[in-house]
């Protein structure tokens, strides 16, 4: 035989898209045979490529975004072309889990995935947003709506009554509680949710309310790259609210003096208007109702957005190094409100030879919020828009009263211009890790990460507005101060022999985290100018405090994933975790959980016929225990605080008086016991897949404040008493009905709800309040009083002494002739009975189009702004506008309305005992919604084309963020769960053009 040397030869390729014909350059060829070490080479710009093989060799081909694919070279083979198929198979997909990786195919628990692409689909500034309707049992809600606000998630529905906390985020092993927004979404791998007790208990008792893995992208070996995405665009306010004009608005002001007092302000009086209107409405009216649009004083048409991004890869040679940048720059549509962040991500890792690796990856980021004042769009709506907006000079009018020297007219123009409110926030996070492998399939790792966080918020209301006027200006800083470390050991063992697959995993690991806020206000500054920059100068502080938070965890892991001819797989895990926030009797919790998994494809039974419909078929089910260490800092503890106390007659001594709650060293771990149950099936070469998972969990040994005797000398102590149950169904379905060399369909649609129940609260107690009782959620019930129309003539008016026609009526639901708090029932609850998204990919000839949509159905929203627009004088003043709804108020001639008749006293709003704060169930509005949240159509520049540009990749694209919402709800969004918190900044479109560019 001749020597291997020279049986070798010259073989010529390419490599390209199996659906396109598209050139892939820089695709990975590996050449490997059993007498030598491999070879390694890239496409060219053209796909190509020319290596050295004998015949009998192995050639592996990869390509980012595709399935690899192995050929063995054959004799005579001296040209071939290879190709790829995008990986779009889920079987196929690597998942991270708890310190470590699966596939897909071999999990046990219930853990959901979101690509790179899925991320950055929408342009959003949080991560999180990205995650809405993505993820079946992962719920999204915005804080607000004002560029930079940050969001809630909840995982599964409900876990505590009143410890509740959100996921945990694990970035590159780096663990982050809080806001999530200082991620940039270009910079994401992927993201895995850990759902279930299985999945989560390795994390241990920051886990109870899930975990979120985030991996961010990293050098590929044996390639160098260079990314750039941009996107620009205008965002145009979506306002729900239409105003009365001018002309209708008097004629509103007129009726409801007149309601007061008849004789005084008879309608049409020129006396009368006199006395109803200012100077300035009065020329206004004279002018034929001259009308002001104060909410375009106060936002912009057109709000400019814009965002850049670069990732530089270089995989060539033992150190894989990746670098990133990212400026984002978003206008508000309030004017003077806006979102900035610079960041940058630098990763490394190397191979100093086959027994170490180092590596390690770091994030800076630097947030700016630029913020207003909440009433501002409030105050904008509600303003008389007879009233002129600027003076003479084209300054914003302010009015006071020359007598009591107070503000009569609150112009929101200069809370817009004038008052600060800014926060600002320099975030970074990152590690470093050293792998040993002293033995074949032994890994000890050792990794230290921290997050380091330092906000700060500064507020000052200057004297012109109407926060700042009567103080003489008033002014806050906020500064927060957040350090979390955590040291990490494991080591992993993987063993294999025949049938039979074994990975353990042990380790310990140690976290310490400090949380220190530091709060200065004062007011009666000398003057504007210097705003919050001068504290000292305050002629009164009005406070001047800090607060500090910290705990410690100390925690031992194991873990053991067994599988048997990859058909039986059972993971076993336990955690142990000790925290500093309990007394030394009840430190440590042992948090065990357990999986199992049979793929029923692997089945021998399942035949060839059978086996060419179904692509997969996988039954799960696991239980297990999750601890819940967030409880406050000192509830262990009892506080002593400041105390004065006369002392030798007058004289005032200093010295300390014990707290309103007692410390209670005894409390113990709220646990939750969950169980899941899932299946997952794939058919036609996964053409279609349907996962379905069911999930109960019982929580018990909950935090609740227990009231103590007065003799105690507390107010209450904290202790482990209460219990609750969540459980619902999480359901994922997608399908490609079409799949040609030129065009392509795909659709996912998934669906989740959940149901939250409280089953204990105090021995022989099952109510605490209407909305806190057994039987129903821990948060979430809508309690008032219940609306039963207006008052008609004729009407009994018992439970309104001196009341009149048009009033608000009350029902009186306890028969007792009055209306009291004890009339108070639940009117709603906000937990949807159903949620998802569903989404849509069309792609023909390198034209791609993707809808994505999300809906929520079942919930009742507490709509208050709505009613406070509606009615006239509730909560905005007598001299606030309402909506055209409002406009059909009730009146003599009118009477088959819900409105209530103006009154300049309010006297129409009197029967509602707790006031306009409070409200009716009048406020209660369905929030069943269906938005389409994006709309894309983007085009791939032919390889064709690209090749002459040495480009590897070209992507130009348009698209409509939330441009359609389909609801019955009447306010801004129906999409949160307090409006009355939320109602306070315009929701709007945003429209934008963008590129996305590969070398």
């Amino acid at each position: 035989m001749l020597p291997v040397t020279a049986q070798q030869r010259p073989v010529q390729g390419e490599v390209l898209d199996a659906d396109t014909r598209n050139p892939l350059p820089l695709a990975t060829i590996t050449t490997s045979t059993k007498s030598g070490p491999p070879a390694t080479k890239l496409t060219d710009s053209r796909g190509r490529f020319s290596i050295t093989a004998v015949a009998g060799a192995t050639i592996t081909v990869s390509y980012s975004g595709y399935k690899t694919k192995q050929i063995a070279l054959r004799d005579g083979s001296d040209s071939i072309t290879v190709l790829l198929e995008r990986g779009d198979s889920k079987l196929d997909q690597v998942v991270v889990i708890g310190y470590g990786k699966e596939k897909r195919t071999d999990l046990t628990s219930s853990i959901s995935s979101i690509s790179s692409d899925q991320v950055n689909e929408l342009p959003v500034t949080n991560l999180a947003s990205a995650l809405a309707s993505r993820v079946p049992g992962v719920e999204v809600h915005s804080t607000g709506y004002a560029p930079g606000s940050g969001n809630v998630i909840n995982v599964r529905g409900l876990n505590s009554i009143t410890q509740s906390e959100g996921p945990l985020y694990v970035v590159d092993g780096v663990a982050i509680t809080g806001d999530i927004r200082d991620i940039n979404p270009a910079d994401i791998e992927s993201v895995e949710v850990l759902k279930d007790a299985a999945a989560a208990g390795i994390y241990g008792s920051r886990a109870s309310a899930g975990v979120i893995i985030v991996t961010t992208k990293r050098a590929r070996a044996g390639t160098a790259t260079i990314d750039f995405s941009m996107y620009s665009g205008i965002q145009r306010m979506n306002n729900p609210y239409h105003m009365l004009d001018a002309a209708d608005f008097a004629q509103l002001r007129r009726f409801a003096f007149n309601d007061a007092d008849p004789v005084t302000y008879p309608i049409g009086s020129a006396a009368a208007d006199a006395k109803i209107f200012n100077p300035y409405e009065l020329q206004s009216i004279a002018a034929g109702y001259k009308s002001y649009d104060w909410l375009k004083a106060v936002t912009r048409r057109n709000a400019p957005m814009q965002n850049y991004s670069i990732g530089v890869s270089n995989g060539v040679g033992k150190s894989r190094v990746y670098f990133s940048a990212n400026y984002l720059n978003q206008a508000g549509i309030i004017a003077n409100t806006g979102f900035t962040r610079y960041g940058g991500h630098f990763s490394i890792e190397t191979d100093i030879n086959k027994i170490f690796r180092l590596g390690g990856n770091i994030n800076v980021n630097h947030n700016f919020t630029k913020g207003v004042s909440t009433s501002v769009y409030q105050q904008a709506l509600t303003q008389s828009p007879l009233m002129p907006i600027y003076d003479s000079t084209g300054a914003p009018l302010v009015i006071t009263d020359k007598s009591t020297g107070t503000l009569t007219i609150r112009n929101p123009v200069t809370s817009d211009l004038y008052s600060v409110n800014n926060y600002t926030s320099n975030r970074t996070f990152g590690n470093f890790y050293l792998e040993l492998t002293p033995i074949r399939n032994l890994v000890l790792r050792s990794s230290i990460g921290a997050d380091l966080l330092d906000g700060e918020n500064d507020t000052y209301y200057p004297r012109n507005t109407g926060e700042g006027f009567a103080s003489n200006g008033w002014a806050e800083v906020y500064n927060t101060k957040s350090t979390d470390v955590l040291w990490e050991n494991t080591a992993t063992y993987s063993w294999t022999k025949g049938d039979h697959d074994l990975n353990v995993l042990a380790g310990a690991t140690y976290e310490r985290r400090e949380d220190i806020a530091m709060d200065m206000q004062g007011k009666e500054f000398p003057t504007d100018l210097l705003t919050f920059k001068n504290m000292g100068s305050a002629g009164i502080k009005v406070q001047d405090n800090t607060n500090y938070d910290g705990w410690i965890v100390e925690s031992l892991l194991a873990r053991a994933i067994y599988k048997f001819k990859h058909r039986y797989i059972i993971n076993l895990t336990g955690r142990r975790d000790g925290s500093s926030r309990f007394g030394p009797d009840n430190r440590f919790g042992f948090f065990p959980s357990a999986s199992a998994a049979w793929r029923v494809i692997e089945e021998p039974w399942i035949g060839y016929k059978m086996k060419t419909v179904l692509s997969d078929w996988k039954i799960r089910g696991s239980y297990g225990i999750i601890g819940n260490q967030n409880l406050p800092y000192d509830a262990i503890y009892t506080r002593y605080n400041n105390a004065q106390y006369p002392f030798n007659g007058s004289n005032a001594v200093s010295g300390y008086q014990v707290g309103g709650t007692a410390g209670n060293p005894a409390l113990e771990w709220e646990r939750q016991h969950q169980t899941n149950v899932g299946m997952d099936i794939a058919a036609w070469n996964n053409r279609l897949s349907l996962s379905v998972d069911y999930y109960n969990k019982n929580i018990s040994s909950l935090l609740m404040p227990f009231n103590l005797a007065p003799s105690s000398g507390f107010y209450n102590e904290q202790v482990n008493v209460a219990a609750m149950n969540t459980k619902g169904m999480d359901i994922n379905f997608q399908a490609t009905p079409v799949k040609t060399p030129h065009f392509q369909w795909q659709f996912t649609v998934n669906w989740s709800r959940y149901e939250s129940k409280i089953t204990k609260l105090f021995p022989g107690r099952d109510s605490v309040s209407l909305s806190l009782r057994v039987g129903q959620p821990p948060s979430g019930v809508l309690v008032n009083y219940v609306y039963n129309g207006l008052y008609q003539q004729n009407d009994d008016f018992t439970l309104n002494p001196g009341g009149k026609p048009g009033d608000i009526k009350i029902k009186d639901l306890n028969h007792d002739g009055k209306i009291t708090p004890l009339d108070q029932t639940i009117v709603g609850h906000n937990i949807p009975q159903g949620w998802g998204g569903f989404w849509n990919y069309f792609w023909y000839r390198g034209i791609s189009l993707a809808v994505l949509a999300s809906y929520e159905y079942g919930q009742q929203l507490n709509n208050l702004p709505y009613t406070n627009l509606t009615y006239y004088n509730s909560d905005f003043g007598n001299i606030g506008n309402v909506t055209r709804e409002g406009g059909n108020y009730w009146t003599p001639t009118n009477t088959h309305t819900n409105i209530p008749r103006p009154n300049a006293f309010a006297t129409e709003l009197k029967p509602l005992p707790g006031g306009p704060d409070q409200g009716s169930s009048y406020s209660i509005q369905k929030g069943d919604y269906i938005r389409i949240k994006s709309i894309t159509l983007g085009y791939d520049i032919p390889g064709r084309l690209i090749q002459k540009a040495k480009l590897r990749s070209l992507n130009i694209y348009v698209q409509a963020i939330e441009p359609f919402l389909i609801t019955s709800y009447k306010g801004l969004d129906p999409d949160n769960g307090n409006p009355t918190q939320l109602e306070n900044y315009p929701r709007y479109r945003t429209f934008l053009a963008g590129i996305k560019l590969g070398l």
